[in-house]
């Protein structure tokens, strides 16, 4: 039986995971979908202070204090902020890792940055703008949630979405990543497109990993969403990593 850890994206928690995980677990893997500071249920713990640095110690200490080994580390856009910070971090425990729609940093690498790199200038110009334009409007630097509909969210599970997500701190967006490059030494890395919504910047991630050595690459035909919009078929990619 496999340890999966389940990282998520920008302004939502492990409940974004729930149908995911409870597949996984049904099959008898271990599963664990921490919650960064300051979303879901930890939002009263919200503050323009969290950083990507914050959240990368939050799913490092998830592992450490539940002593996980041999992980399958998996995350959602923002989560591969994260995940791969964690990865670098704690590689001995990881046996793969699997980005769904997610940001692939190098070190020094923000996900402000990232934009600039992955979409064309006006596009990346515009959501930066409003990133901080938000934060601002809050007078408190938390950005408010992009909308599901934004995501091509399943249009029956947009409010169940829109309703959980919570403003996260600008901070997490512009923090660099701190990188030793001990991540690049992993050889089952694995890359998931969402290929039903633009403009997405994942294409690019999705680009630069396409036939590089330890990595894999498929495509879901589906929003940035994937856990939400189609659980069941993400489920049986992961299950085959087991």
């Amino acid at each position: 039986m496999a340890n999966y850890v389940l990282v998520h994206g920008a302004w939502y928690g492990g409940w974004c995971y729930r149908a995911v995980a409870d597949a996984l677990r049904a099959a008898g893997h271990t599963v664990y979908t921490p919650t960064h500071s300051g979303l879901g249920e930890r939002q009263h713990q919200s503050g323009e202070n969290i950083t990507l640095e914050t959240h990368i110690r939050d799913v490092c200490g998830c592992i450490e204090a539940e002593e996980i080994e041999e992980i399958i580390l998996v995350c959602h856009s923002y989560g591969g902020m994260v995940a791969t910070g964690v990865a670098d971090r704690l590689t001995h425990r990881i046996r793969h890792l699997v980005y769904i729609d997610a940001y692939v940093p190098g070190n020094g690498d923000s996900l402000i940055s990232l934009l600039h790199k992955a979409l064309a200038p006006e596009t990346a110009a515009f959501f930066i703008g409003s990133f901080r334009d938000s934060a601002a409007e809050n007078g408190c630097g938390l950005m408010k949630p992009i909308p599901a509909e934004l995501f091509n969210v399943v249009e029956e599970k947009r409010a169940w979405v829109d309703r959980r997500a919570r403003p996260q701190a600008l901070a997490t967006f512009e923090c660099p990543a701190l990188l030793s490059g001990s991540v690049n030494s992993l050889q089952n890395r694995h890359y998931i497109l969402a290929d039903n919504w633009d403009p997405s910047p994942f294409r690019y991630f999705a680009k630069q990993v396409e036939g590089a050595p330890g990595w894999t690459l498929s495509k879901m035909p589906c929003g940035h969403n994937i856990m939400v919009d189609m659980p069941a078929e993400l489920t049986e990619k992961l299950l085959q990593l087991a």
